[in-house]
């Protein structure tokens, strides 16, 4: 498939259709934003429980800060594989109700990556853009065609574009 540029009219269309999906991807990123905010603040006091170390094979055995890099750790020994655990039964506090061993942050989060590579296949047949073909340009796409998209929308669009500006 070749890059194109679409005629105005055909753009107008085009935002016209796909701005329900531009305001699924917002909607699955503010999602996303709340559920990560959330657990964050429950497994903070469970993680402050624990002292874990980088491994040598990272660098300097040096103090874990932070839930982000444990796989800087033994993922196999007994205090991760307890930490984990005590995460899972957080979750189930929480409400989670998703499958054992998952993160409900992290399943938000793929929701994301999912609206936003559905939100690109919609745009493949109009610009000829495949979503490997974007590189570091991915962010500055998705914000041209949600632009775009929620121009077109009627007015709970805009809306949402004001909001998400905040």
């Amino acid at each position: 498939m070749t890059v194109r540029m679409p005629t105005l009219p055909e753009f107008k269309k085009f935002a016209r259709d796909v701005a329900p999906a531009a305001q699924a991807v917002l909607m699955a990123r503010a999602n996303a934003q709340l559920t990560r905010e959330h657990v964050d603040a429950y497994i903070a006091p469970i993680f402050a429980c624990y002292t874990f170390h980088a491994e040598p094979d990272f660098g300097d055995v040096r103090p874990i800060t932070s839930p982000d890099d444990l796989y800087l750790c033994d993922l196999n020994s007994p205090e991760v594989a307890d930490f984990y655990a005590q995460c899972d039964a957080a979750h189930r506090a929480h409400g989670f109700t998703g499958p054992q061993g998952h993160c409900p942050a992290l399943e938000a989060e793929n929701l994301v990556i999912k609206a936003e590579n559905a939100l690109i296949a919609l745009a493949e047949p109009l610009f000829g853009i495949q979503g490997y073909m974007l590189g570091g340009e991915r962010n500055r796409y998705l914000e041209l065609l949600i632009g775009g998209a929620l121009k077109a929308a009627p007015t709970t669009g805009r809306a949402m574009m004001r909001a998400s500006k905040r």
